[in-house]
């Protein structure tokens, strides 16, 4: 088996019984956070992310089409994401970091108001 890094990385926001906020930047650690972190196992989608990623690790299809099962899988589950590019260097990966944390800061204010 196989695993290359992404060229982009994915961030998800996992709600469940807990929240837990998770960085994927390759098909194996895709397809770890599905079957160990991912509450809802049963939707399409799930299904597709889960084969997808092992069909990527078989080298069956790429690995950049494993990412983008996940994130069909994310936005099903209405769990908030992002996806960037991949950093470089320390200061670059400080920046991504803080620009995903105020995109889920977003993300978690509009989910909150749609609750209300």
């Amino acid at each position: 088996m196989r695993t290359a890094e992404w060229t982009k990385v994915v961030y998800i926001e996992i709600v469940g019984d807990k929240r837990e906020y998770v960085r994927i930047s390759n098909t194996r650690e895709a397809a770890l956070c599905l079957l160990e972190k991912w509450p809802a196992k049963d939707s399409r989608s799930y299904k597709h992310a889960v084969v997808g990623c092992s069909r990527a690790l078989k080298g069956y299809i790429s690995d950049d089409m494993a990412r983008l099962f996940l994130v069909e899988a994310a936005k099903a589950a209405k769990f908030p994401y992002v996806v960037n590019q991949r950093a470089n260097n320390f200061e670059q990966f400080e920046m991504e970091i803080g620009e995903v944390a105020r995109q889920l800061i977003a993300a978690e204010q509009v989910f909150l108001q749609s609750r209300n």
